[in-house]
């Protein structure tokens, strides 16, 4: 048993939001409190029951598909969330978060925890033996949010006021020397649409960027409007172009030479 009491899945769900879309908080508070709560596993067709007590020495698990095509094992936050992704009702079973992680550890395919609004992250091995023992990771692990499914994305200039968050920002990366350069431009997905930090850093390793992320989020906090979220991305991924067309740097290392 879980030595962390059960919180309900809108509050897990409330801080999955908070830690990797909004990054108002500190991924760890969502790992934490993970390990208090139950997760959601799909089960391959069997019969007409829309649950079944949890056995985790068999669990007949449905596989869902990746990105390039392959099987990977499917968690979810919430029965609500597993319909809003996959738009089935499907046989399931509910289970402690250590338990169930530690019966999906067995499986050699990738592993993902989808949460509300098709938030969705892969999940590392390094990250999951960390949580099947009870342990909230303190080092950066290979978490990531990926687009579900084939939701289109739409990035253009800046419409967002962004002057405090442009201040905090500028005051924050004179004091971290690793950040090269920062932009902004506007993205607009099945998520809504919300600010995009774009960064170029000295070392874009995902250690390097988790970090610079973390004093990112802490900066931006009580900076956004109401309503209003933000992401953070390097400029030289896969929305490289869009910054070059769209994005304004207002922010750039004194000793950075493009």
């Amino acid at each position: 048993m879980s030595e962390h009491p059960r919180i309900p899945s809108q509050a897990l769900e409330g801080l999955m939001r908070k830690a990797f879309r909004e990054q108002t908080i500190h991924p760890g508070l969502f790992w934490d409190a993970l390990l208090g709560a139950n997760l959601i596993a799909p089960l391959a067709a069997k019969s007409k029951e829309t649950e079944i007590a949890p056995d985790s020495k068999s669990l007949p698990l449905l596989l869902g598909d990746g990105p390039d095509g392959e099987h990977v094992v499917w968690l979810f936050t919430s029965p609500e969330a597993m319909l809003e992704y996959t738009e089935q009702q499907l046989r399931y079973v509910t289970m402690e978060s250590r338990e169930l992680l530690r019966t999906v550890l067995q499986s050699q395919k990738n592993i993902v925890l989808i949460g509300p609004e098709g938030l969705t992250l892969k999940l590392s091995r390094q990250l999951l033996e960390s949580l099947a023992a009870g342990k909230v990771p303190t080092q950066p692990v290979e978490e990531e949010r990926t687009i579900p499914k084939e939701a289109m994305i739409y990035v253009g200039p800046r419409s967002d006021d962004a002057t405090v968050l442009e201040a905090r920002f500028r005051n924050l990366f004179s004091n971290h020397p690793e950040v090269l350069e920062a932009d902004f431009v506007q993205i607009r997905d099945d998520g809504g649409s919300r600010l995009l930090l774009g960064l170029k850093l000295e070392d874009e390793s995902r250690e390097a960027f988790q970090a610079i992320a973390g004093f990112v989020a802490k900066a931006a906090e009580g900076a956004l409007p109401p309503g209003k979220t933000m992401d953070i991305t390097l400029t030289s991924g896969s929305l490289k172009e869009a910054f070059v067309r769209f994005g304004k740097p207002f922010y750039v290392k004194d000793t950075y030479a493009k």
